[in-house]
């Protein structure tokens, strides 16, 4: 999914500027363009329909060579028999012009999809190949042209049992791969990862990681990012048809309102630490927090295993996820259009701003700070006090040593 990521920041820049938030602004970008503002938009739409509109490909193919590269198989063929596996299961529409491919068939909603097929394909090829089934060429032909030749059975034999499973769903089930999955599957993910309390308890099972040392962001991330980027890339169909955003979660949400919590932290010690290791640790952890890079505080104060932290560590991110939720539910702050993901990097009030086109989305990000910052206060002010207890006793310790 990481790969995939790029994508969704660089399809956000051509829609910023195609969507601008200020309508005079975007007038006069398409004028000097000799273009309506309308036929502006749909000029700089050009890279979403070639990058984040085919979406569940873009996954299947980073997947399926991350999976190869894992398993030490071929590469090179395993995407591409992915692909083509993939292709057996997504049938084309037919019309008196001719067959065509859907491209929402291949767009984000296919992602889960996707990524089912890239790991049957991957497993069957490696059971294949480690078995031996494969066509041995001598040790004089070059890798260049025994490596296709080899992956010949493998190949065939995925290919033939998707193909299988293709004919079954069409005599028995009447649905296609994609509808069939979605409703089994991705329907109640989206469900689950599109709701408040999936939210909340996602994000506190991620800290919990944290507390005890492990990468939490990474664990949940993997499991969560390909459902919050098939609900925000509804949101963004939605926006770019002109109809009501429908979904309040989504990846915007995860990665600009979700995760205003642990930066309360380094804040409050910013306000009112005292001890000498706090005022050390405010030096290196305040700046990277601007940009969301939370290391420096999570190592440093430490967080992790730190029982006193224990509570706002768990719940701090929770007032966030409800604040911000509470605010997109009653209407009073714009929904995350979907047009614009900005990096994780980015500085709240900036992320806030671009991702709702609002001031508001911006002001929202701003109480939430706040409000994570007062849950943080009382425990940074007890922790310090007990560092303080430990440096003067030190100090003492010291004096009495000369």
């Amino acid at each position: 999914m990481l790969a995939y990521m790029p994508f969704t920041v660089i399809t956000s820049v051509f829609l910023i500027i195609g969507n601008f938030p200020v309508p005079s602004v975007n007038k006069w970008m398409a004028s000097l363009f000799g273009l309506n503002v309308s036929q502006w938009s749909a000029k700089l739409a050009i890279v979403n329909d070639a990058s984040l509109t085919i979406g569940g490909l873009l996954v299947l193919l980073a997947v399926s060579r991350t999976l190869a590269d894992k398993m030490k198989i071929n590469g090179m063929q395993v995407m591409l028999t992915s692909v083509v596996s993939f292709m057996v299961l997504t049938p084309y529409k037919t019309t008196k012009a001719g067959s065509f491919l859907d491209v929402t068939t291949i767009g984000a909603q296919s992602i889960f999809l996707a990524i089912l097929v890239s790991i049957v394909v991957a497993i069957i090829y490696r059971t294949i190949d480690r078995k031996g089934i494969k066509i041995k060429m001598p040790a004089s032909v070059p890798p260049a042209v025994s490596s296709p030749f080899e992956s010949l059975i493998p190949s065939f034999v995925v290919i033939t049992l998707f193909w299988i499973v293709r004919l079954i769903l069409d005599a028995f089930v009447n649905l296609s791969a994609l509808s069939l999955f979605n409703q089994i599957l991705g329907t109640p993910l989206k469900a689950m990862g599109g709701s408040l309390i999936g939210v909340v308890f996602v994000k506190m099972f991620g800290q919990l990681l944290w507390f005890f040392g492990i990468h939490g962001d990474s664990i949940v991330n993997g499991v969560m990012t390909p459902i919050f980027q098939v609900l925000q890339d509804e949101n963004k169909t939605a926006s770019l048809a002109g109809h009501v955003v429908p979904n309040i979660i989504s990846q915007s949400f995860w990665d600009g309102f979700a995760s205003i919590g642990v930066i309360g932290s380094i804040f409050a010690i910013i306000l009112i630490a005292h001890s000498r290791r706090y005022r050390e640790m405010k030096k290196i952890a305040g700046i990277p927090y601007i940009f969301n890079i939370g290391e420096p505080t999570l190592f440093g104060i430490p967080l992790m295993l730190n029982v006193t932290y224990f509570i706002p560590l768990m719940l701090s991110n929770v007032v966030s996820i409800i604040i911000s939720y509470g605010a997109f539910a009653l209407h009073l702050v714009p929904l995350p259009t979907g047009l614009v993901q900005v990096p994780w990097t980015t500085p709240i009030v900036i992320s806030g701003y671009l991702v709702t086109g609002s001031i508001s989305g911006a002001i929202l990000q701003l109480v939430c700070f706040i409000a994570v910052i007062l849950v943080w206060l009382p425990f940074v002010k007890i922790e310090d006090r007990a560092i303080l207890k430990e440096e003067e006793q030190g100090k003492a310790e010291a004096n009495n040593d000369k």
